[in-house]
């Protein structure tokens, strides 16, 4: 794998401190970056910011709830307090809950599903960008899923919720267009984390839900290791990608993947 390709850049990682968002701070902090991650539970972001530190990299952690704008103001600032940049963030928080059909859901839920799974992202995005287009840099990847064009029953709250972030990620990508900043999108499968764990608890047995797929997947040992999940993240926000503004990128596209796979090995 191609290694420093981050030296002396800073990356923000929402939903840092376990699965997908910690995998993918313990690469980008291997390839040489600064790394903030954020999460809402204290300890655990602390912890796993330790953790990065103990192996040498440079990372702090700030507990804070992305769907709270004042909350995300606060993340950036302690990235500019700390690293004095931001020219990575990846907007990978996020809930899946209510799963649940929408005659049941509870709306309080619902609603804070599209806060986190959306808003966050806008609201990231919104504090970063005026420090990327400054700086000419930066890679904004928002870390969305199939079932943003897929629709599941039970799951509304996340569908839509991916749906409006795969669209909020094309309109940024044409607002920013040519100014050295980019934005994208990454769907990246059934990965074997704490969510898939949730999924596989929920009692279908007296309604419509079918999450016999999640079953069988992770009865299969089919489910893709969040390491795997990382290296692709990194090529989305390494240099390989500088060309790619306004793309949803899939974990299943053969090409896509033989590309990462070079590049990471040369």
């Amino acid at each position: 794998m191609a290694r420093k390709k981050l030296q002396g850049q800073v990356a923000i990682i929402t939903g840092g401190s376990r699965g997908i968002g910690a995998a993918a701070a313990a690469l980008l902090a291997e390839a040489g970056a600064a790394l903030v991650l954020t999460a809402r539970n204290a300890e655990q972001v602390e912890a796993a910011a330790a953790r990065l530190r103990g192996q040498g990299a440079r990372a702090i952690g700030v507990a804070a709830d992305v769907a709270d704008p004042e909350q995300v103001e606060e993340v950036v600032e302690s990235a500019l307090d700390q690293f004095n940049r931001v020219d990575i963030l990846v907007n990978n928080a996020g809930v899946i809950w209510p799963l649940e059909e929408v005659a049941e859901t509870d709306a309080d839920e619902w609603a804070y599903t599209i806060q986190v799974n959306l808003l966050g992202p806008f609201f990231m995005a919104r504090n970063v960008l005026p420090l990327m287009l400054d700086q000419k840099y930066g890679r904004i990847l928002n870390i969305s899923s199939g079932l943003a064009v897929n629709p599941m029953v039970g799951s509304s709250a996340y569908c839509t919720s991916k749906a409006g972030l795969d669209m909020f990620t094309r309109v940024l990508a044409l607002e920013i267009e040519g100014s050295g900043v980019t934005a994208n999108a990454f769907y990246p499968g059934m990965v074997d984390t704490d969510m898939q764990v949730d999924i596989r608890s929920v009692d279908t047995s007296e309604s419509k839900l079918d999450l016999s797929r999640f079953h069988e997947r992770y009865e299969q040992g089919a489910l893709i290791s969040p390491a795997d999940t990382a290296r692709q993240i990194y090529w989305l926000v390494g240099p390989w990608s500088r060309s790619q503004n306004g793309v949803i990128f899939r974990s299943n596209d053969p090409a896509w993947l033989q590309q990462v796979d070079a590049d990471l090995r040369a």
